[in-house]
This record gives structure tokens, C-alpha cells and sequence, in this order.
């Protein structure tokens, strides 16, 4: 009976490791909140801006829609919160990635933005900046983050308030 337990633990542990969450830990998963904001927050510094704080009701938002995306299987934005919240999705291989390669993707889209408004602000049209200008949209105060996993693939969805990626206007 105890190696059966065990085992059932064991399991449980795996499919649940890293920083993947349920509605009862969210807010209470300090180490997930202060990586994410020091992620965030290393961009924004770069560039003299103020640092991002951690909102609850926009983790709880993000926490939503990820589940929606681990049961989908399948990446795409919310529609529903168009111009009220700002939003980057991220989706790999489960327990494959860290949240600094995780949010890292997201930065790493610096090396294509050019200074201008927005969408004119990349290397060329083919270019994606729009993860990045959101982590570091002048205007953008708070962010809420959450992880979700199906066992295939883990889905980090970051909401932002206020929603950066305004046409016409400049990301700082």
C-alpha cells in the first residue's frame, strides 16, 4: 500500500512540478511572482522605466486562460479583453523551459524593435516585437502572470494593465 501511494505521489509530483498552478496557490506562489516581475522588470530597467507590480485579479484573469489553453491544446489570444488588458502568450514542451526562457522569448524580440510608434517600431514587417513593447510599454503598471500545463505542453499567459501595443503611439 505505501509503494502504491508512493508511486500516486510521485506521479502527482511530476505533473504538477515547476511553477504550473491552481486557483488555491496563485497569489501564494511568492517564488513565481517575484521571477516573473524581476524578468519584467530587468526590461523595463534597461530602459529607465518604472518597474511593473504584481496584480491578483490580472494573475487570476491570466490563471483562466491558460487552463482554456492547456485544454485546448493550442495557443491563441483572449478576444474578450481587447483594449482593457494587454496579454503574451507563451507555449512549449511540458517542464522543458524555465520562466527565463519562457519570458526571455518574449525580450528577446528587443533586437528587432526600432524607436517609433507602434506598429512601426520593428526591424521589418516581418519582424515581431509585440511581446516585447508590452513588457515595456511606458504606460503599463501591472502585471498578472500564470502557468498552466496538460502533461504536453505549459501555457504562460501574462495580462497587463494598462494594455500597451496602442497604434499610433510610441512604446516610451
Amino acid at each position: 500500500m505505501r509503494n502504491k501511494t508512493l508511486l500516486l505521489f510521485l506521479i502527482t509530483g511530476l505533473t504538477i512540478s515547476g511553477y504550473c498552478q491552481d486557483g488555491r496557490t496563485i497569489d501564494k506562489d511568492t517564488a513565481f511572482i517575484r521571477s516573473i516581475l524581476e524578468l519584467h522588470n530587468e526590461y523595463r530597467s534597461a530602459l529607465q522605466l518604472p518597474p511593473l507590480q504584481w496584480s491578483p485579479a490580472l494573475a487570476s484573469d491570466a490563471l483562466a486562460w491558460a487552463k482554456h489553453l492547456a485544454g485546448s491544446d493550442k495557443g491563441q489570444h483572449d478576444q474578450t479583453i481587447v483594449g482593457r488588458e494587454g496579454e503574451n502568450l507563451w507555449w512549449g514542451t511540458a517542464n522543458a523551459f524555465s520562466l527565463g526562457d519562457m519570458v526571455g522569448a518574449w525580450g528577446a524580440e528587443k533586437k528587432f524593435f526600432r524607436e517609433g510608434v507602434f506598429p512601426d517600431c520593428r526591424a521589418s514587417r516581418s519582424s515581431v516585437v509585440g511581446h516585447y513593447t508590452q513588457m515595456v510599454w511606458r504606460n503599463t503598471q501591472t502585471v498578472g502572470c500564470a502557468l498552466a500545463s496538460n502533461g504536453q505542453n505549459d501555457y504562460l499567459v501574462c495580462r497587463y494593465a494598462a494594455a500597451g501595443n496602442v497604434v499610433g503611439q510610441k512604446p516610451y
